[in-house]
Order: C-alpha cells, then sequence, then structure tokens
C-alpha cells in the first residue's frame, strides 16, 4: 500500500520550489542529487515515486523508473529506455 498523500505533499513541494524558478538556479547534478534525496525521504514513508515526480519529473526531464535524467520521455515521466522494460 503506498502513501498517497506522502507523496503528494512532496510533489507540492517540488511544485513550489519550481514556481519560485528555484531548480532554474542549480546545476543538473544538484538538481538530481535533491530529487534523489526527496525521492529517498519518500520511499522511508512508503511514497510513490510517480506521485511524488508526476508533472514536475518530466519538465525536469527526470525518470520517475530510475531518477536519472532522460531525453526522451512519455506523458506520465517514464523514459523510453524504461518503457521498455515495462512492455
Amino acid at each position: 500500500m503506498s502513501n498517497h498523500s506522502g507523496s503528494y505533499q512532496l510533489n507540492d513541494v517540488l511544485i513550489l520550489l519550481d514556481s519560485y524558478q528555484f531548480f532554474e538556479t542549480l546545476e543538473k547534478e544538484k538538481i538530481l542529487s535533491l530529487i534523489k534525496g526527496i525521492q529517498k525521504i519518500g520511499e522511508e514513508y512508503d511514497s510513490n515515486n510517480g506521485e511524488i515526480l508526476d508533472g514536475i519529473g518530466k519538465k525536469l526531464g527526470i525518470c520517475y523508473y530510475y531518477i536519472e535524467f532522460a531525453d526522451q520521455m512519455d506523458d506520465y515521466g517514464i523514459c523510453t529506455k524504461c518503457n521498455g522494460l515495462k512492455k
């Protein structure tokens, strides 16, 4: 059972940071480190990566399956490499 409320709370924080152009001030490595840190917090509370990165993951170009930057992603925030693994 996933902690949906916790997932979407973390998502709301990421969206709030984005609304203040926070991610535009960071290098890609630091953005990825921050997202991985938030994902780790979510993992401790049984949150869902897809919900944590809903919308914002695709905007930042981070695949929610393996929490790495990706060039091409689908509408759900999954890169083409991981999308192939789903099938």
